[in-house]
């Protein structure tokens, strides 16, 4: 409804190395992500938000840092970022708890799991296809099985600027983020029989 689509199908025109993958329902985060990795060629794969609230220049740093460590992940928590632009409070409030809560529950240790990350090819080769979460939790569900798999993963620093036209409902998404990592807490770690 944001005209996604449209503004990917003019740009390509000019462009041989954009792709346009659509769906005719809804895939949330994660099956979006999902979907465009069946799509994918690079030997480094790319999660990143399309409004690009990190510069071009550090997705560049992250991408490139690919290589020693299997996964990099673009930070806002981390000694060195510069946030630009702050969001409101509670939006600050909810991705805090958030990590904390998910890495209290998990031991993943990561201290931003929602800003853009950078993959080796093989590591969601192997990891993709057991994350069930499709929501905005999609993401911690993703490096919680990429360290549980033993793959390394490092946190950088970046600029980084709120979006005001951001589309996520701060009430509503946090709700379904927090039923979402319940979901699997219990399903990693009560309703799977220890072997």
């Amino acid at each position: 409804r944001d005209r996604t689509d449209e503004i990917v199908a003019e740009y390509i025109r000019n462009s041989a190395v954009v792709r346009l993958v659509a769906s005719p329902h809804r895939l949330g985060k994660g099956g979006a992500f999902k979907k465009g990795f069946e799509y994918s060629h690079g030997e480094i794969v790319m999660l990143l938000d399309s409004d690009l609230p990190v510069t071009i220049s550090d997705i560049e740093t992250v991408f490139l840092s690919i290589g020693q460590i299997d996964i990099a992940v673009a930070s806002r928590e981390v000694e060195g970022t510069n946030i630009v632009v702050y969001p409101p409070l509670p939006r600050v409030f909810a991705g805090k708890a958030f990590s904390k809560i998910f890495n209290a529950l998990f031991g993943l240790n990561v201290r931003d799991t929602q800003c853009c990350k950078a993959f080796k090819r093989e590591v969601l080769q192997s990891v993709l296809s057991t994350v069930e979460s499709n929501g905005f939790e999609f993401d911690a569900e993703l490096l919680f099985k990429c360290k549980k798999n033993g793959y390394t993963i490092k946190e950088l620093p970046v600029n980084w600027s709120f979006r005001p036209d951001s589309k996520l409902s701060l009430v509503k998404d946090t709700l379904k983020m927090g039923k979402g990592v319940l979901r699997l807490w219990v399903k990693t770690f009560i309703a799977t029989p220890k072997t």
